[in-house]
């Protein structure tokens, strides 16, 4: 049973891949390729792993060992997630996709001058988060749901770091793509290679990149030298996933006995042990979710959860007693098994708050919610600002999928942040409408407009 419904979960991704291409809103610009890619990942390729090539680290991890149903369930849930988002996602999104000939408007001078001052504005921030990570004081601890915690210092300065690459991918855009920018862009790649946290960051930024290149050029797909470029993103970022502290290590003369830890294994050991990590094991975690919720746990979360989005904002060294997670805690996933570090994804956080219900609810509100974004930006297509916002918030959504909950307002907070600095900025410097004298007409009184022509 289990190998039939392994097949039928291809045949299914295959088929709503067929209907998304075939609809006319295909490109690399629309939520449900993010989303196509990342089901395919964790929800088809890693069931196949696990079966077929007995991937079975996360299940020691977790402690936890499922039968075959619990499996198949997975796969069924996870398919009626893919089918409920990508449709409403494909409804509430249409719009005539079709690129304007010509290229985009270019920045004016006054919003390049408003770019660089906000650069200059939010250079000292992000150089002291940069420090301050660096030099190790933005420590933390874990709760006892799992959750990390800071102690020693607040997200507001540890993550204002993030603020780079909304700033560096507008500041490509106002270069043009010159060759030149690929020395800020190494700079940065490299500070987060060698800081380790945060892998996603990389993935984030440099597709961030790659669909600003994309709108710039009129193009709807990557063009073949992105495609091949992803191939060392990936294994930088599987590299950073054993070892965070790769590149300091390697600098300091350790890189060589790392690479020696997976000596005397096989050919196929050495493979297992790279690939068969936490980085795309989301099928696993639902899976433990699934057996849990509601039999053992004999509750929902109701959506509670979200209710964090009002706490998470307030500085843990102005509230202590700050709830480490949600304000309201229905059940902990961690009392159950070694949950520590995993997530939850959107189809698992959609389950938890009502089964096949809340499942159903959170694809199509998700789903709607990126659709209606997607079409407003295809409706301000020319529009660079408009471009940053809707690119920076798409090059991130991967994560939403991923993790589930609230944790997308945090990144999204960073990367519009600087954005909204830039427009403010804008229209500090541009020309606007200021009042001027007050006339107060009584009842009955006409005022006539006057076209004076010199």
């Amino acid at each position: 049973m289990l190998e039939a419904a392994l097949i039928a979960q291809v045949i299914f991704w295959l088929v709503v891949l067929g209907v998304f291409l075939a609809s006319g809103q295909a490109s690399l610009l629309h939520p449900s390729t993010v989303y196509l890619v990342f089901h395919g990942l964790v929800f088809v390729v890693r069931p196949l792993l696990v079966h077929f090539l007995d991937f079975n680290s996360i299940w020691t991890y977790i402690g936890f060992q499922p039968d075959e149903s619990a499996m198949i369930k997975t796969l069924a849930v996870t398919s009626v997630a893919l089918a409920v988002f990508v449709g409403v996602n494909l409804f509430a999104g249409r719009v005539l996709n079709v690129f304007p000939p010509g290229q985009p408007d270019s920045l004016s001078p006054l919003q390049s001058k408003a770019l660089v001052i906000t650069g200059c504005l939010l250079l000292p921030l992000m150089a002291f988060s940069i420090i301050r990570t660096a030099s190790g004081h933005a420590g933390g601890e874990r709760a006892a749901n799992g959750i990390y915690i800071m102690t020693t210092s607040t997200g507001y300065i540890n993550d204002a770091q993030f603020m780079v690459a909304p700033l560096l991918c507008a500041w490509l855009l106002m270069t043009r793509f010159h060759w030149l920018n690929a020395l800020p862009v190494t700079i940065y790649v490299g500070y987060r290679t060698w800081c380790g946290l945060s892998r996603f960051t990389i993935i984030t930024f440099l597709l961030a990149i790659v669909m600003s290149y994309c709108w710039y050029h009129r193009k709807k797909w990557p063009p073949l030298t992105a495609i091949l470029a992803a191939i060392p993103v990936l294994m930088l970022f599987n590299t950073l996933g054993h070892n965070r502290e790769y590149l300091q290590n390697y600098f300091k003369g350790y890189g060589a006995s790392a690479l020696q830890l997976d000596a005397g294994l096989s050919r196929f050991e050495k493979f297992r042990a790279r690939t068969d990590t936490q980085d795309f094991a989301n099928y696993d975690y639902l899976t433990f979710i699934l057996a849990l919720v509601p039999e053992r746990t004999h509750t929902y979360t109701y959506g509670v959860q979200y209710l964090q989005l009002f706490t998470e904002p307030i500085p843990r060294i102005l509230w202590r007693g700050k709830p480490a997670g949600a304000p309201v805690e229905t059940f902990d996933i961690s009392a159950y098994g070694n949950f520590i570090g995993l997530t939850f994804s959107l189809p698992g956080d959609g389950w938890c708050s009502g089964g096949w219900i809340g499942l159903v609810i959170t694809m199509a509100i998700v789903g709607g919610v990126l659709g209606t974004f997607h079409r407003w930006f295809w409706n301000h297509i020319n529009n660079p600002m408009a471009a940053m916002f809707y690119i920076s918030a798409m090059a991130m959504i991967l994560q939403w999928y991923r993790d589930g909950g609230i944790s997308i307002s945090k990144f999204i907070m960073w990367n519009w942040l600087p954005l909204f600095i830039w427009m403010g900025v804008t229209w500090l410097l541009g020309e606007r409408f200021l009042p001027g004298n007050t006339i107060i007409l009584r009842p009955g009184d006409k005022l006539r407009l006057i076209e004076h022509k010199s």
